[in-house]
């Protein structure tokens, strides 16, 4: 009777749906392209190379996927650079709920940055991150104001987070 509830309720965590959004990253590549370039003293032509982004990089934005009475669910997207000598490394994305005023409420995430020691390879020209969030709506709000931080952690900056998507979703009944 015993190895039957503790078979029960192992079954019961297996079956369960979690509301963890998971934080996808994706590289940016580039690739080499030649181009030839005419010197107008000498009238000789010149060949060099240079790198072409063939991965698209997304725009820093807090966009809506779906709204009901009591859920909200939406998307933070954005990108950033890691070439050279230095890595950068998108952490994972930090919730801060901000005040309530009256009937609008401030949601902050700060997206956390980490430099690494090392050499990031000539074809990857940083990371484009995307994370879908559920929020549950309290009763009384009808403004939600959403910002994405940018969060540099060990740097000079690390102190002044950069603020690089804000939305605002509006919720008022229409009359």
């Amino acid at each position: 009777m015993r190895y039957l509830a503790v078979l029960t309720s192992f079954l019961a965590l297996f079956g369960c749906k979690t509301n963890v959004q998971k934080l996808q990253i994706s590289t940016i590549y580039s690739e080499p392209k030649r181009i030839l370039k005419e010197i107008p003293e000498t009238g000789a032509i010149q060949t060099y190379v240079s790198r072409k982004e063939v991965t698209e990089r997304l725009v820093p934005l807090i966009y809506m996927l779906y709204k009901d009475a009591e859920t909200l669910k939406f998307r933070m997207q954005g990108n950033i650079s890691s070439s050279g000598h230095a890595v950068h490394q998108v952490r994972k994305i930090r919730f801060e709920r901000g005040e309530q005023k009256g009937n609008t409420i401030t949601l902050r995430y700060y997206v956390e940055i980490k430099k690494y020691p090392g050499k990031e390879s000539a074809d990857v020209k940083g990371y484009n991150y995307t994370k879908d969030e559920i929020y549950k709506i309290p009763n009384d709000v009808k403004l939600i104001n959403i910002q994405l931080y940018e969060d540099r952690i060990d740097a000079i900056a690390a102190a002044n987070p950069k603020l690089i998507a804000e939305q605002t979703f509006n919720f008022f009944a229409k009359i």
